[in-house]
């Protein structure tokens, strides 16, 4: 009897010392078992930066690449540090397409529009990203060429306009438009409230979804805040089969509850490490 105490005992230590100690959250007995109380909630109130709060900034280094019949120039910088493929341009001046937008704009309508179809190098915005293909993911660049060609009618609405292909670093990519905001990742864009960020985040998927499409890689850092709107910046995983409305609309459900857990999940913890404080009107 005593050796098994000595064992039992032995056993209890040898968990404690190669796990992390767990937080036992007790609450009303039912049926004989431990009900769990809910996770940690920030206070009430709306979101602001913090004392710890503080913005990201990013060496730039000049590049020149070509796309289509354009040599561009730029001011490159990553995105993030987590994004290591993305990379955020912006245009050095370009007298030649200054002269052209100038024509342009005593041109009918029609004519820019057909030049803009043709000739997208000549007509791009200052900022622009760069969406590097990863190692051994052809797979994934393709299925996200595709994607864009499918909601071409949500770009720059919705989803990045997509300018098109090009090498970069002697890699391929895909140019598209910046739509500037925020990451719903990061500090800066975790200050929606709840309802607001639900609302939002189903607008855009459920617009995706008219479209027969749903986005399956369902993070965070996916999405953006943009211009009062969220924006779905990834495509590279979206469903490839026909999907029934009650299948999109069971979707859309899923997707909003686990972004929205995640959402609530990174307020606490950015509120309880300081980088974001909690204000009243």
């Amino acid at each position: 009897m005593v050796l098994l105490e000595m064992d039992y005992e032995s056993l209890i230590f040898k968990f404690v010392d190669d796990d992390p100690p767990v937080v036992q959250r007790r609450g009303p007995k039912l049926g004989g078992h431990v009900e769990p109380l809910p996770k940690p909630r920030r206070p009430p109130g709306h979101l602001k930066p913090g004392p710890n709060f503080s913005v990201d900034s990013w060496p730039a280094r000049t590049v020149r690449f070509r796309f289509r019949t354009r040599i561009l120039t730029a001011d490159a910088t990553p995105v993030n540090d987590v994004h290591a493929n993305v990379v955020r341009l912006h245009l050095h001046a370009s007298s030649l397409q200054s002269i052209l937008l100038a024509v342009l704009g005593y041109l009918p309508r029609a004519i820019q529009t057909w030049f803009d179809s043709w000739f997208p190098e000549w007509t791009l915005p200052p900022r622009l990203i760069i969406k590097k293909q990863k190692k051994n993911w052809e797979d994934e660049f393709e299925a996200e060429k595709a994607a864009y060609a499918k909601l071409l009618p949500l770009q720059g609405t919705v989803i990045p306009r997509l300018f098109g292909e090009l090498k970069y670093d002697k890699t391929s990519a895909l140019l598209m438009s910046d739509i500037g905001g925020v990451c719903l990742a990061s500090p800066e864009g975790g200050m929606l409230e709840l309802d607001e960020f639900r609302r939002l985040v189903r607008q855009a998927l459920t617009a995706l979804s008219r479209f027969g499409v749903l986005q399956d890689d369902t993070k965070l850092d996916n999405f953006h805040f943009a211009d009062g709107r969220v924006m779905v910046v990834d495509l590279e995983m979206t469903t490839k089969q026909p999907l029934t409305d009650e299948q999109l609309k069971f979707g859309i459900d899923c997707a909003v509850d686990s972004l929205t857990d995640s959402y609530e999940d990174n307020q606490y913890c950015f509120w309880e490490d300081g980088i974001l404080s909690v204000g009243v009107d």
